[in-house]
């Protein structure tokens, strides 16, 4: 059972913090997601050194807020991730396709790819969402939903189920996630103007890599249960 417990405590962090950062991306930050940061606190040391320097730069932005920070954060928001103001038709554009296209296009493979993992699971996109399934904020989601069924076959102390969500996690995170998002991540610290969307650019990245080493973490330690 300890071990159970510590196990659905790692899922529900880990599926918030998937859920935080989706939030970022899928719309402008306002004000009660402002008041959260405002509220939050952040480790210093957390084993991944772009994850702590993000958490760091978010700190420091949330105690140095101008007069109208929504303002500027909906200019920036719309500057990095829709190209607003921006020549050249370059931005950070959240879709996994554009960064793994060879001509930079939305809709591509890794769409249908992505559509294709969402079914296996019976997820179908909002309708109030307009934008493609490959988008960074539904990728992150997807990952907080994974987390939550692994929460849901630990409660029932089904170590196989635990064993291939894991699996799957770490495949996604993987094939769609890391192949892509350091790119992104590297645009939105070149356009953002605002230290917000630096800084959750850094714990983006710094995140997902460190998940990476806690999924192979937690996949090696769970293959000994599985038929036990």
């Amino acid at each position: 059972m300890e071990k159970i417990s510590e196990y659905s405590i790692i899922m529900e962090n880990r599926e918030s913090l998937y859920r935080f950062l989706g939030r970022f991306y899928q719309v402008e930050v306002d004000q009660t997601l402002l008041e959260q940061m405002k509220g939050m606190w952040f480790p210093d040391e957390c084993g991944e050194d772009e994850l702590a320097q993000g958490y760091r730069m978010l700190s420091a932005y949330c105690l140095h807020l101008n007069s109208d920070p929504l303002t500027d954060l909906a200019v920036d928001y719309a500057r990095v991730f829709l190209g607003a103001g921006i020549a050249g038709n370059d931005a950070a554009y959240p879709y996994e396709s554009v960064y793994t296209s060879p001509k930079r296009l939305i809709m591509q493979d890794a769409r249908d790819q992505v559509v294709a993992a969402y079914r296996a699971k019976g997820l179908t996109k909002l309708e109030t969402l307009d934008f493609p399934e490959d988008h960074i904020a539904l990728e992150l989601e997807f990952m907080a939903y994974l987390c939550q069924e692994t929460q849901q076959a630990l409660a029932v102390s089904d170590w196989l189920a635990v064993s291939v969500c894991l699996k799957e996690q770490a495949d996604f995170l993987g094939q769609h996630l890391l192949n892509w998002v350091p790119a992104f991540c590297a645009d939105i610290e070149k356009y953002a103007e605002t230290g917000l969307y630096k800084a959750v650019a850094n714990i983006t990245i710094g995140y997902l890599r460190l998940e990476r080493t806690i999924l192979e973490e937690l996949i090696e330690e769970t293959v000994p249960e599985v038929g036990a």
